[in-house]
């Protein structure tokens, strides 16, 4: 955490320094006693939090869904383990204790980031119009399983948690308004249409719900929200049925197309039930996306505290953080592609933020709506939870000589302040051909074209070595029917 003077200091090395180090395709900076400090801040608000008991071990009429949202361009099916992001590590750690049989109430469901479809990611990436399909389909995973819960249990409270990062946050906080308006539908009535990749794009319910409107208890976890193009359009603000939140905001985060969002009032609010943190880092710092993590890593733990808080007993485990300044940085997000451009910034040292959460036509339609602040809680639904401080765990002790896994290939970084503002006329007009002709010349660029040389000189050694592999396979294969052979000669 730094004043203007700072922050500048930080991002513009002077003449006759060491060139600065590089990570994920982007230079690098040592994390400073601010940065780390913020992070010790955040964790002492985070133990005055109240949060909602929502599972008891012992209770097994209480099943909790975790909604898993991705941000743009992250896909855990596709991506190198070295960058996952946090909440994809959260989504595992559920998954293998629920298969080890140690919260069997506790399930997670999982949906891959805006712009990781094979056919139109480009576009998606640019505009996220994929951004009310991805939170349809995690809607539709959600109702499913719930419907097996009450068909094995008919007495249970199924609650939701809802976790996204970047862009996937802001599809989890809208994916908690559908649950609030539709309650839990019975997918045996639900007539879906769906596009190429899978994303349902109309849905119709043909059947009572197995649980009313406003009825299904909610929390949410926004990693650094991002509303960038589409999502904007929609109501994003919290629902009654959230009856906690906890937000984490990158401070350092540069980009002028990755405005954060503001969920939350700073701080503690609402009686000490909801909380949003500024933290030192940038974007994919809090999204721990990056191999050089020592702030996602603190970040994600912020994230592992509070999800615990929300069972009597803990279920997800922290990481160790490290203390090596070579494993603590900032990155300079902005470097990845040229497109990017960093106006707001430049202008004061701080990162913009939006405060609007809905679209203005709902204001115009109702003058009293706050499109600024998510609603207030439903009181009733609320009264129904006891509450406990967010139980700070121990962190555990680094190993030394772990080395930080390595990307294996680099984008390309640069400035082009015309290109990205061409690149957003088009897709505010909605001219995709403009908009990829954008893309095209960028594509044309020497740093462009350096990322696809890495690229294809990866793709080249990959081939190498599953050819290898094959050749081995094979020769080892040759070399057993021979032995089979001989052996059946001697027999």
């Amino acid at each position: 955490m730094a004043d203007e003077e700072q922050q500048q200091e930080r991002f513009f090395r002077p003449q006759g320094q060491d060139r600065p180090r590089r990570d994920g395709g982007v230079e690098v900076l040592p994390a400073n006693a601010d940065d780390l400090n913020s992070y010790r801040e955040a964790q002492r608000q985070l133990g005055q939090m109240r949060a909602p008991v929502m599972v008891h071990a012992d209770n097994k009429h209480e099943p909790l869904f975790v909604a898993v949202l991705d941000g743009t361009g992250n896909n855990m099916h596709k991506d190198d383990d070295a960058n996952e992001t946090g909440i994809v590590r959260l989504y595992k750690q559920i998954q293998e204790g629920r298969a080890r049989g140690e919260h069997p109430n506790i399930f997670a469901d999982y949906v891959t980031g805006i712009g990781t479809q094979d056919k139109g990611a480009t576009w998606d990436a640019a505009r996220g119009h994929t951004f009310e399909e991805r939170a349809e389909t995690m809607y539709r995973q959600f109702i499913e399983q719930a419907k097996r819960w009450k068909d094995a249990d008919p007495q249970a409270e199924i609650r939701v948690a809802a976790l996204g990062f970047s862009r996937g946050a802001e599809e989890a906080a809208y994916f908690t308004r559908l649950v609030e308006q539709r309650g839990i539908q019975d997918p045996t009535g639900a007539k879906y249409k769906v596009d190429e990749n899978g994303l349902v794009t109309s849905v119709e319910f043909t059947k009572p719900p197995l649980v009313a409107p406003g009825q299904v208890a909610q929390a949410a976890l926004l990693m650094d929200p991002v509303p960038t193009g589409d999502p904007r359009n929609y109501d994003r603000r919290l629902p009654p049925s959230v009856i906690s939140a906890f937000q984490v905001t990158a401070e350092d985060e540069r980009r002028d197309q990755f405005k954060g969002s503001r969920h939350l009032p700073d701080g503690l609010s609402d009686n000490k039930r909801f909380l949003n943190v500024t933290v030192g880092g940038a974007h994919s710092d809090i999204g721990d996306a990056y191999p050089l993590n020592g702030l996602g890593i603190r970040s994600t733990n912020l994230a592992v505290d509070y999800l615990n808080a929300l069972s009597d007993k803990p279920f997800l485990h922290k990481r160790a953080e490290p203390e090596d300044p070579q494993r603590n940085v900032v990155h300079r997000s902005e470097q990845h592609m040229m497109l990017y451009t960093t106006k707001g910034f430049d202008q004061d040292g701080r990162r913009d933020v939006i405060e609007q959460l809905a679209p203005e036509s709902l204001r115009k339609k109702d003058k009293g709506v706050d499109i600024n602040s998510k609603e207030p809680v439903n009181p009733a639904l609320d009264a129904k939870f006891e509450r406990q401080a967010v139980p700070i765990a121990e962190t555990p002790k680094e190993i030394q000589g772990q080395d930080a896994p390595k990307r294996p290939t680099e984008r390309a970084q640069g400035e082009g302040n015309i290109l990205f503002e061409r690149l957003a006329a088009a897709s505010a007009a909605n001219d995709e051909a403009g908009a990829r002709a954008v893309v095209q010349e960028y594509l044309r660029t020497p740093e462009a074209q350096a990322w696809l040389q890495q690229g294809r000189e990866f793709n080249q050694q990959q081939a190498q070595d599953l050819a290898a592999k094959q050749t081995q396979e094979s020769q080892a294969q040759e070399q057993a029917g021979q032995v089979a052979s001989a052996g059946g000669m001697r027999r």
